[in-house]
């Protein structure tokens, strides 16, 4: 019996992380039941930037081979790609990016390699990057309030982290 890709549709819970800290998969709530959906090495990295707690996800995947996953509390799948709302293929790469807004209290300062503020953390734990020239550009320290826009991106540990493109209303070119 061949095996036939599904669209999962469903509100992500969590990144799933393999014993070396890469992410492996991801945790979804479809239909009132929870899914897991498993990604090859090579597709990590896209699935760990959309895969959100509480954003929906739109993806076509393989039942896993019930051998392995018999013991299971849940459906384990093999992530294929992401899939458009009618349950079509795309690539992450088409379209437009995905604008995001982030808003919170600075907590630390982030540095560049070279010792230059580029970015902050905020309360809740997500990192805003805004280069050195848009933290002089926005004047932000400990203790200031966030408004940010910009790209959503993770960093290898599974945290949010946004490429800022407007913080506080000032435009970071």
């Amino acid at each position: 019996m061949p095996n036939i890709s599904q669209f999962i549709h469903g509100k992500c819970l969590q990144l799933l992380f393999s014993p070396k800290g890469s992410v492996e998969g991801v945790l979804l709530k479809m239909r009132g039941a929870v899914v897991q959906v498993s990604v090859p090495g090579d597709q990590s990295v896209a699935l760990a930037q959309a895969a959100i707690p509480g954003r929906q996800l739109r993806l076509l995947a393989l039942p896993d081979q019930p051998s392995k996953t018999d013991h299971s509390t849940h459906k384990v799948f093999k992530f294929q790609s992401f899939a458009d709302a009618t349950g079509a293929a795309i690539s992450p790469s088409e379209g437009e990016p995905d604008w995001i807004s982030m808003k919170g209290v600075v907590t630390a300062l982030h540095y560049a390699r070279h010792g230059e503020a580029n970015g902050v953390i905020l309360d809740t734990g997500a990192f805003i990057h805004l280069r050195p020239h848009g933290m002089v550009s926005t004047d932000l320290d400990i203790g200031s309030k966030v408004n940010a826009t910009g790209t959503l991106r993770m960093t290898m540990l599974g945290t949010r982290m946004l490429e800022a493109h407007r913080v506080n209303n000032v435009d970071i070119a």
